[in-house]
């Protein structure tokens, strides 16, 4: 497991903030998913089992770190998509990983001896895909306009398809879903990189 650690009062804080930013969209429908991620672990699980934020409270961070670098493209004038745009697909990316890792003993070699340790894994209830994943659950609460769609279904850019000609047409159609890709990658091996 991670050595990165997110105090109790960095926890608390990201919670608020997200929960602020969501309901200031006011998009009918926000107070319920708002309600929904209270009710799962999308505030105290990891971004990943080991490569960026695998730690308590990593998905939340992670997932502002990404609104700060997409809200700066806009702020920028790099892209131009509404303030209630940047926070739904930002916050809401990897909604997907919700309910989605769990702790599990594995047993590793560690200086020659077998050890029991323990690690993030995944148990995933519900396999549709990274990006449609997330759209779903999103939509289960609030209808996505068809650029949010886009942005969070192509967020990890052509890892996102088998194949390239999906997230190429969407990308030239919605320059924004660029956007909120690289914001991601910045933020996972950049950003989060240095915690």
């Amino acid at each position: 497991m991670s050595t990165t650690l997110i105090s109790e009062e960095e926890l608390e804080n990201n919670k608020n903030t997200i929960i602020n930013l969501l309901l200031s969209t006011n998009r009918p429908g926000m107070e319920r998913l708002v309600k929904w991620l209270g009710d799962t672990d999308f505030f105290t699980a990891p971004a990943s089992t080991k490569y960026h934020l695998a730690c308590n409270g990593g998905l939340a961070q992670h997932s502002l770190n990404v609104y700060n670098l997409l809200k700066q493209k806009v702020e920028s004038g790099l892209i131009d998509i509404p303030s209630d745009t940047v926070i739904i697909t930002a916050l809401l990316h990897d909604i997907c990983k919700a309910n989605f890792y769990s702790v599990q003993k594995r047993n590793r070699k560690i200086d020659g001896a077998w050890k029991e340790v323990e690690e993030w894994g995944v148990d995933d209830k519900l396999p549709l895909g990274h990006g449609d994943k997330s759209c779903y659950l999103v939509q289960c609460f609030i209808p996505l306009k068809s650029e949010e769609y886009a942005m969070i279904r192509y967020h990890m850019g052509r890892e996102s398809d088998g194949s390239n000609d999906p997230f190429s047409k969407c990308a030239a159609k919605f320059p924004s879903l660029v956007a909120l890709h690289t914001s991601d990658i910045e933020s996972a091996f950049i950003v989060e990189a240095r915690d």
